[in-house]
Formats: structure tokens, sequence, C-alpha cells
């Protein structure tokens, strides 16, 4: 197995693929192949938040808790504080301590309803040598993950990915193979929001479209790869955690694909049978469940014998073999090696090689126009494993770059699924829930929330909340048209990948490949990846190859490392150099599809958007924590405008939109004047427009933070109107005004058409 490098040298892999380049004059759009992998279970900042360039632990538009506290110092019920702490892969046991709750219940609870201050209660690990320790917190870094990050340096990373559901592994990667986690888009449809809800048993298969038969409907080549399903063949624990898929296709569970017919399930079924005579008498009171599921077998055996296989349609036939493409053809594909490393420790890695269908197929040059690969428990980053997904990642890129005609026509997607229990600290964007968007709970806009009034909760008794978006994790596109280091900071989720196959299958066969599971408002705010792409010229590093380390070797020495030392805080102690824990430097920033206006007119936040592209806001009244009406959430979209009604008089509100996007208006009573910003969509500019409503000299106090610079503005005219170039910049701005007991607070970025920087205030 092959090592994964230092934080100071390129890995070859990496490498490699920046110095092929695409074709002359070609566009993302030549590309003939999509690899798609979705690894499992990080937070954005427990992966990435001390990457440089991103919006991470330097955040300075960070939301600020209840407690008056910044969002990345959470509290627990005894009153102590945690902050973002280093895990520290190889000198701790970290990456052996397991994983964290992360169910629909535990991530509505620690959104709190969008205050955002529960994490610590919602998280705590269920080991009871752990809990006390604060994990979510816990980060990793370039030293721990270099390979990461000089995928994210030579590339192209999301910092505005997010999950696409508030709960764990199943539905959020039903969302990213169908669209949607409901049979039918309305809200009076049952919301499969915990892993459970779909499985292999009859009553509790997907019924709906998944993207696949979309493809296959209109003859466009795909496979899934695995070393092996996950449907119960005889494998030991042991070798499915190093050997098949985890779960992770939920294409197992769509009925449409008979997933059954699997070759060494019907061989199985007898041993299966046995198993839950031999659990009945030892747990008579689990008979019913279990005479269930036996029934259910046997009837497995008449329907799934192997010669019905024959009657299925061609249709059926190919949904079958592709969706479920093993490495049956490798005769070790089921073989675990076993050994001891230096240390005497007992060492175990696959016998044969977990990508050889893959691999094989590649080097025939048969690889399909979208491929989904799936990594075995042990390669997939779930944190209930060893992080040994490092390698997997590095040799698919090693696969596809062994040959350089390949790679110049190929995009390589990486993604996860959700965040586990780790924290990320940017506030996840939800449908609209306020009093000028009102929604039909139980009709299609419902889709997007459980909620007590749906048909469904009669029977669940769900807690209540919106199915997303999720909290964020890391994304990242390598081809050879998102080289460069650059940072993508439009809003996007699991659906964005499909809105992305879809533009660009209509582009290149001019087939329509629409997915109509994706509910309205997540198709309007959430984006189709293509801001991503580019063609950059960039310098290829001089690096050297690496003297390859054995990777499984280091991760499993960790395993007898002490646990990580992560420190409780009293209320004085915190110190926003606390937070000093990302790496200084900016990243090129892509062009993003927003320009839209939040002001304050007429005690009322007025938003305006200019533009097609749909707009996700979130809107606190900071007076209002202890009620239920402090939080709502907005979408502005195409060339639409709303507004929110402001109380007349000790008045606090903050507005969150996307890549940093804020406002904040607050004052006592009504202000004698009226401060507005405007800003060129073609240039890095924006007017302050100030107004006064009476005779009076007023002095307005202007501070730039990004220029750490401060003046006061004497007012004699009715109005007056102040430039400020932001060349300097590149388009962002972040200005803070006041007068009185008043308070404007202005921060984004302009948006050119023209690429910029991730935000100077991390340079």
């Amino acid at each position: 197995m092959a090592g994964l490098g230092t934080s100071s040298v390129l890995h070859p892999s990496i490498l490699k693929a920046l110095t092929i380049d695409p074709a002359a004059q070609s566009t993302f759009y030549d590309a003939e192949h999509v690899v798609i992998l979705m690894q499992e279970n990080r937070s954005f900042d427990h992966t990435f938040g001390a990457l440089k360039g991103v919006r991470g632990f330097l955040d300075r538009r960070a939301f600020t808790k209840q407690d008056g506290h910044s969002v990345f110092f959470q509290k627990n019920d005894a009153g102590k504080y945690a902050a973002p702490a280093r895990l520290d892969l190889r000198n701790t046991k970290a990456t052996w301590m397991s994983s964290l709750p992360h169910s629909w219940t535990d991530q509505q609870i620690a959104l709190n309803k969008g205050k955002y201050d529960q994490w610590l209660q919602a998280k705590a690990s269920g080991n009871k040598e752990y809990k006390d320790i604060p994990l979510t917190l816990g980060y990793y870094n370039r030293e721990d993950l270099p390979f990461y990050y000089q995928l994210a340096d030579a590339f192209t990373i999301f910092d505005q990915y997010f999950c696409s559901s508030l709960t764990g592994t199943t539905p959020n990667r039903l969302f990213h193979w169908s669209g949607t986690l409901r049979e039918q888009q309305n809200g009076k449809v049952k919301a499969n929001v915990y892993n459970e809800n779909i499985d292999y048993d009859k009553d509790r298969q997907a019924k709906w479209k998944s993207f696949p038969e979309i493809l296959e409907e209109q003859d466009i080549s795909w496979k899934i790869y695995q070393n092996e399903i996950s449907l119960p063949k005889g494998m030991s624990g042991e070798q499915e955690a190093w050997l098949s898929n985890f779960t992770d296709n939920p294409i197992e569970w769509f009925s449409k694909f008979n997933v059954k017919f699997s070759k060494g399930y019907y061989q199985n079924i007898p041993k299966i049978i046995s198993y839950f005579r031999n659990q009945i008498e030892k747990n008579p009171e689990q008979r019913e469940r279990l005479e269930r599921m036996i029934i259910e077998l046997e009837e497995d055996q008449i329907k799934y014998h192997p010669d019905n296989y024959s009657k299925l349609s061609q249709e059926e036939k190919n949904l079958h073999e592709k969706a479920f493409t093993t490495n049956i053809n490798d005769p070790d594909y089921w073989n675990l090696e076993i050994g001891q490393d230096e240390n005497g420790e007992r060492l175990v890695v696959p016998k044969g090689d977990v990508l050889y269908q893959f691999r094989k197929d590649v080097e025939d040059k048969t690889l399909p126009l979208v491929s989904w690969l799936i990594a075995p428990e042990h390669f997939s980053d779930h944190p209930g494993s060893p992080w040994y997904g490092a390698w997997y990642i590095s040799e698919v890129l090693n696969i596809l770059t062994k040959d350089p005609e390949i790679w110049k026509k190929t995009i390589f997607i990486i993604n996860y699924d959700e965040n586990d229990g780790y924290f990320d600290h940017v506030l996840p964007f939800a449908p609209p829930l306020n009093p000028n968007q009102p929604v039909d709970m139980n009709g299609k806009d419902g889709v997007e929330y459980v909620n007590r009034n749906q048909e469904f909760m009669l029977k669940e008794q769900l807690k209540q909340g919106t199915v997303g978006l999720g909290y964020r994790v890391p994304m990242i596109i390598a081809s050879p048209w998102t080289k460069g280091g650059f940072v993508n900071s439009e809003v996007s989720d699991h659906t964005s990948v499909l809105q992305f196959l879809e533009k660009f299958i209509h582009k290149k066969f001019n087939k329509d490949v629409t997915v109509n599971n994706i509910s309205d408002w997540r198709r309007s705010i959430c984006g189709d990846l293509t801001s991503a792409f580019n063609s950059p010229s960039m310098r290829i590093p001089r690096m050297n190859y690496l003297d390859q380390k054995d990777y499984t070797k280091a991760i499993n020495a960790a395993k007898n490392k002490p646990v990580p030392n992560l420190k409780w805080y009293k209320e004085n102690e915190l110190d926003n150099h606390l937070l000093e824990l990302q790496e200084r430097g900016i990243k090129p920033s892509h062009a993003l599809p927003y320009d839209y206006h939040v002001n304050l007119e007429d005690d009322k936040i007025k938003m305006t958007n200019l533009k097609q592209k749909a707009v996700p806001l979130l809107i606190y009244d900071r007076t209002n924590f202890d009620a239920d009406d402090f939080y709502f959430s907005y979408a502005l979209y195409s060339k639409q405008e709303l507004s929110h009604t402001v109380k007349s008089d000790n008045f606090d509100y903050e507005v969150f939109g996307p890549n940093g996007f804020y406002r904040k208006f607050k004052g006592d009573t009504t202000p004698d004047l009226e401060i507005l910003i405007d800003h060129s969509p073609t240039k890095n500019e924006v007017w302050l427009i100030i107004r006064k409503t009476n005779t009076a000299d007023i002095s307005v106090t202007l501070e730039n933070l990004y220029e750490n610079r401060k003046h006061n503005i004497s007012l004699r005219q009715n109005q007056e109107k102040i430039m400020i170039s932001l060349n300097k910049t590149k388009g962002w701005y972040d200005l803070k005004l006041t007068s009185g007991n008043f308070t404007w607070h202005f921060a984004g970025r302009v948006e050119t058409g023209k690429p910029s920087i991730s935000d100077p205030h991390w340079s």
C-alpha cells in the first residue's frame, strides 16, 4: 500500500495529475469521464478548517451565539467551554476512537432551531471513556492530512458545499443518487431521515426513480464500482470492513435493481435462516420480528432463484449489472493478507486489488461516461474506522493519470456524505421559514420540512426541523479544468452533482436527464458546479517524487498512542487567539453568479435579487432569542424583492448569506438617518448612500475593517454618496458605520463576473 507523503513534498499522484494539460481549446464539456467518489462522515472544519484561503477558523463573520461568544466556543451543561483543538493523527489515538452521534435527532439538537449552541450536548461520544472529551470540536491540519491539503492546493476546493440533509449516511446518499429522500415530492409522504428507513426489506425498499435509471433510459454509459456489495453473502465482519462497500451504495435498496440476484446471496440464505432461528431461541422476545424476516428469506429463495434472473427484462439486467459491478474477476477479492508491522502489531490489508475492475476498465479504455466509486469501510474515511482512506483516493488518481490521454478527458469529484458528529461553524441554509413566504406543509413545497402538521407525522412523531441543508462537508474537483488551487464559494449540496451531470450531458449529447426529484427550492439555491471550471495557466511546482512509505503502518501505529488532550476553558479564558489555527494566506477564487442587495429601508430589511440565481439568506433577531421567532430563513428567487419588518425600537438584526455575506442593523429607536450600500456589477467598488431624515448636523463614523482605518463623516447635506474602491481587496468589503446608538455593518464581496481571491482577512 503506497504511502501518502509529508507536508512539504507534493504527492506523486497529484504532481502527475497537475502536469497533464487538457487538449488545446477544450472545455470541461469535452470530458468523456466523470468519476464520483463520495467518502464518509467528515465536516469541513474538522478536515479543512485549518487550510489557507477557505472559510475556516479565521472566519471573522462567524455567528455569535446567544451567550455573546463565537460559535467556535461551545458550552456544555456544566458551564465549561470548548474550542477547536487539533486531534493529531499520528501522535494520538484520535483516528482509533470511533465516530460521534450523527443521526436526525442529534443533528437537529446541535442546530437548536438556529441557535447553534448544543454541539457538546448532542455530539458527545457514546464511548464512556471519551464522553467527557469535546471531540466534536476536534480537527486535523496539514501535518495530519498532507495528501488532502495538497489535493486542495492543486485543484479546486468548495467551502460552501453542504451535505443535503441534517442527518446521517443513507438519507444523504439518497440525495446523492436520486435527488430526494421521499417517495413523492410532497410533504405528506414519509421523510426517510434515518438510515434504517430504507433497507433490503421489501417494505422498506426505495420505490422512486434514481439517477442511474434515468441514464439507462437515455442510453448514457454508467457504472457503480465496488469491491463487493453489502448484501449478506457470508463474509466475516473483518472481511466486510476491508472488502465490502459498507452499505454506501444505496442503489442496493432500490427495488428496480433486484440486488438479491447478486451471485452468492441465494446460496447464503439457508445460513441466514439458521442464524435467525438460533437467535429466536436466545432472544424469544424478538420472535415476531425474526420470524417475519425468516418468512421474507423463504420468499427470497423462490423469487431470487438463479434460474429466474433470465426472466428479467434487458433493462433490468443492465441496471443490476452496472449498479453492482464488483471485483469478482480478481481471485483474491474476498481475501485478506494478515501479518505484523515492525512493532509486532497485527496488520491487515486486502490481498486483492479493491480497485481491480475500475483499474481494468480504465486500462481497457472502457470506462463509462459516469462512474461512481464506493470504498470499503476502512478506506471510506468514516471515523468508525482508522483513517486509511487517503490511500484509496491517491490510488484512484494513479489509475486515472497512468495514461495521460485518459486524464485529459476526466473529471474526478470527491465529496463526503455528512459531517458525522464533527462541528462545522457555518450556518446551514434552510428552506423558507418567514412571514412572507408561506409553505403548504402537505404540498409540493413541504418536501423540505419535517413538521408536526404534515400527515405522515401523525404516525412518525419525529423531531421537527427542516430536511436541509445539512452542515458543510469537504468537496474537491480534480480535473485538467480545475487546476490552480482555487476555492469555490457557491452554495452547493449533493444534488449539485446531479445538476452538473444534467447540464453536462444535455450540452454534450442533447439528452434530457433531468432529475425531477430535486425540489424547486434546492434546485434554485444550490449551484450546478459549473462555476468551478476554468482553464488556468499555471506553473507546475518543481517537486521530487516521494520515497513511498507504508501508510497503513503509520495509521496502525497510532492505535497505541495516548488519547488527544482537548482542553476545557472557563468563560474568562476565551479569546480569539484560540482560533489562530488556520494557515494564513489566500487562494484564487471563482466568480459567483450572485448580485443582490440587502439594506435597512423604511423600517424594513429589503432584499432584492438582481440575477437569475436564487440566494439563500438567514435573518436573526438578536433581541428575541428567548422567543420562537428569532430565526428566519429566506429564499430570494430570480429577480425577486422581499422585505422583513423591523421592530421600531431596540432592534438588532443580522443577515447571513453565501460566501461570508453579512449585514448588521442595530439601534434603540428609529434612526435619524438611513445608510444604504450599493455596488457596481462590473467594477470593484461600492457606494455608501447616507440620507438624513431631519436638518440637524449628524456625524457618522466609518470603519473600513480591511484597511483597519476609521474616519468621521459630518453630514451637512440631506444626502451623501461615498464611493469606496475595492481594487486592493479584489472586490471584498467590510464596512462598519456607527452614529450614536446605531450600527450598520456591511460585509461581502462584489461579483463582477471575473475571478477574485478568497477573503483578504485571512492573508
